[in-house]
C-alpha cells in the first residue's frame, strides 16, 4: 500500500505538471494580442557615386589639393590661374559661325553664363577642368575632333597683333632665323594634371585617346603629348607624335604605346592619378618629360625630338609657335555623348625673349 500511495502521488504530479504546460500553451496561442516575429531588414544597396577626382594629397599627407596647389573652388579657372595670355575653344556652338565658341585672354568673365559654362570650369577642388564630348563643335572645316583646350596668346588682349603669323602673338622655335618679330623664342609648357576620363566607344585607335598638351606651328604640330587608356584597362599610355612640316608624324613612346593594349603597362597613369608633364623646346630640340605626382616628383620618362635630325623642316623665319593645354579628344567614331575629362593644377608657360 505504502508503494502504491506513492505511485498515484507520482502519476498526480505528472498529470498536474502536463496540465500546467498545456496551460501555458493555451495562453500563448489562445484569443489574446498575437506576438507579430520581428520584421527581416533587407537593405537597399547603396548605389555606386562616381567620384569626379579627388581632393588628398598623393603622398597621403593631409594636406589636400587645393591647399598643395594654393587654388579655391569658390574662384573661377582664371582667377585661380593666370589665363591672360590664353584663350579656350569648347565643343559649344557659336552661332555666329557654327563653330566652337572662344573666349579668353582679358575677357573671360561672358564664359561664366554662356553655353561653354559645362566644358569649362572650377571643380571641387579647385582645379581647372575641361570637358570635350564627341558630339560637340569643332573649331574649323579643317579639324574632324572637338576639344576644350586653350590656346596661347602672348599678345594678352593687344588686338593690334594678329592670332596669327610671326607677329607678337606667336613665338619661334630656338632653330628658327634671329631678327624676326615673334613675341619669344624657344619655349616651356609644364602642368600637373588628372585625366578623369576618356571616350570608351568607337572604333580603331579612337576609343580612350585624347591630347593633353601641344605646340602647335602655322598648320603642323611640332609636338602632341597624347594619353590613351583602353576601356577595361587599369593604366594608360603616354606618346608623343611629332608632325614634319607638311609630312608624316614620327610616333615617340614614353610610357607604353599607342596601342596601349591589354591591362597597360604596369608603370602607366591611371585615371583619376595625379602626374605632371613638361615640354621645352630648346634651339631645334623638343624635349618632354613626365613626372609621378607634382613637378618635383620621380621622373618616369624623358625624350627629346632632335628636329635638325629628323629634317622637320620648321626652321623658317615666317613659321610661328604656340602652346595648347587642356583636352583635344581624338575620337570621332565614337557616341556623340560620349568625351573626356581632365582637371589641371599647375599651368605654366614661359618663352627667352626674341
Amino acid at each position: 500500500m505504502k508503494y502504491l500511495k506513492g505511485g498515484f502521488k507520482l502519476l498526480l504530479l505528472i498529470v498536474a505538471t502536463l496540465c500546467f504546460s498545456q496551460l501555458i500553451v493555451s495562453c500563448s496561442s489562445g484569443d489574446g494580442p498575437e506576438e507579430t516575429p520581428e520584421e527581416e531588414v533587407i537593405e537597399e544597396p547603396e548605389v555606386p557615386v562616381e567620384e569626379e577626382g579627388t581632393n588628398e594629397e598623393p603622398d597621403g599627407s593631409d594636406e589636400t589639393v587645393d591647399e598643395i596647389f594654393g587654388l579655391s573652388a569658390n574662384l573661377e579657372p582664371w582667377e585661380n590661374f593666370d589665363l591672360s595670355d590664353w584663350a579656350i575653344d569648347t565643343p559649344a556652338v557659336d552661332e555666329e559661325d557654327g563653330f566652337s565658341q572662344r573666349f579668353g585672354e582679358l575677357n573671360w568673365d561672358p564664359l561664366a553664363t554662356s553655353d561653354s559654362r559645362p566644358f569649362f570650369f572650377t571643380h571641387t577642388d579647385g582645379g581647372m577642368r575641361f570637358v570635350s564630348t564627341i558630339g560637340g563643335a569643332r573649331t574649323s572645316q579643317n579639324t574632324s575632333f572637338t576639344r576644350s583646350e586653350l590656346r596661347e596668346m602672348l599678345r594678352k588682349g593687344n588686338t593690334s597683333f594678329s592670332t596669327q603669323g610671326a607677329n607678337g602673338n606667336n613665338w619661334a622655335l630656338g632653330y628658327q632665323p634671329t631678327g624676326t618679330n615673334h613675341g619669344g623664342r624657344n619655349g616651356s609648357l609644364t602642368a600637373t594634371l588628372r585625366v578623369n576620363q576618356v571616350t570608351t566607344t568607337g572604333s580603331g585607335l579612337h576609343p580612350g585617346r585624347t591630347v593633353i598638351g601641344q605646340i602647335h606651328a602655322s598648320s603642323d604640330e611640332p609636338a602632341r603629348l597624347y594619353y590613351r587608356k583602353l576601356p577595361n584597362a587599369e593604366f594608360g599610355c603616354l606618346y608623343l607624335e611629332h608632325e614634319i612640316r607638311d609630312g608624316n608624324d614620327v610616333t615617340f613612346n614614353l610610357i607604353g604605346d599607342e596601342d596601349c593594349s591589354g591591362n597597360g603597362p604596369e608603370d602607366g597613369i591611371k585615371l583619376d592619378e595625379l602626374f605632371s608633364y613638361e615640354i621645352i623646346n630648346d634651339n631645334e630640340d623638343i624635349i618632354v618629360r613626365i613626372f609621378r605626382g607634382d613637378t618635383d616628383g620621380a621622373l618616369i620618362a624623358e625624350m627629346t625630338v632632335d628636329m635638325n635630325t629628323l629634317n622637320s623642316g620648321y626652321e623658317l623665319a615666317d613659321e610661328w609657335m604656340y602652346f595648347k593645354a587642356g583636352i583635344y579628344t581624338q575620337n570621332n567614331t565614337g557616341n556623340d555623348d560620349d568625351g573626356d575629362i581632365v582637371t589641371f593644377y599647375r599651368l605654366n608657360n614661359t618663352h627667352d625673349s626674341n
